[in-house]
């Protein structure tokens, strides 16, 4: 038997490399709900934005860094309240534990969370602003997930945590409340505490950056089979 033209060859192996970039990206884009805290491999703490006590007003949007000096920006949905950096037990009386340095979305909606790195989990505990049952959710560029929850006075840090994990990295999410203890008209009010994140890693081309690859490569086999087809 003959062995077979490279020209051939040539476009197997492109096309298996295609082949592998494409799953890549469909398995890439796996994401979960994390609802218990992990230990962390960086974090956003709130104090940097100013003391708790008086309670410092944030800016809309406003900037911030890691403890690991990565960058990022925040910014609220609305500009109808007024959004704080406060404290639990000096401030703010809730379920979060003594002492936590909260982000207060005071009637400006959902909060979003930029990074200049993605991350692997991003999340925080979370609490509606009134008392009774609440659902909260986080979104990324993949999707939402909701977590219910009960906002109290316990002062014994059971705010549940909130978080979203995924094999791609993640470089924004957005915390919200999809229905609180005093109506829909409640769910713009809402605080998060110290952010955690996990994994810190560069980020990986976008599905549409993929494709463009995988069109040149066809390009390219293209030109190969025409050149050994002369």
């Amino acid at each position: 038997m003959k062995n077979p033209p490279k020209s051939i060859l040539t476009m197997s192996v492109l096309a298996l490399a295609l082949a592998v970039l494409l799953v890549g990206a469909a398995v890439a884009h796996a994401d979960n709900l994390v609802t218990t805290r992990p230990a962390g491999t960086d974090s956003v703490n709130w104090s940097q934005l100013g003391v708790a006590q008086p309670a410092t007003i944030i800016p809309n949007p406003f900037s911030f860094v890691t403890a690991n000096s990565v960058s990022g920006t925040g910014a609220y949905t609305y500009s109808t309240g007024t959004s704080f950096v406060n404290q639990q037990d000096n401030g703010w009386g809730g379920n979060f534990a003594p002492g936590d340095v909260l982000n207060w979305s005071n009637d400006n909606g959902p909060l979003t969370l930029s990074f200049a790195d993605g991350y692997t989990q991003i999340g925080a505990q979370i609490q509606a602003d009134f008392w009774n049952g609440f659902t909260a959710q986080i979104c990324d560029i993949n999707g939402c997930f909701t977590e219910d929850g009960t906002s109290n006075n316990n002062d014994d840090n059971s705010a549940i945590y909130i978080g979203v994990s995924s094999s791609s990295p993640i470089n924004q999410v957005t915390f919200s409340l999809t229905s609180a203890g005093n109506g829909s008209g409640d769910i713009n009010n809402f605080a998060i505490n110290e952010v955690t994140l996990d994994g810190g890693i560069p980020p990986v081309p976008e599905p549409a950056s993929l494709l463009l690859l995988g069109t040149g490569l066809v390009g390219l086999a293209g030109a190969m089979r025409r050149k050994f087809a002369r």
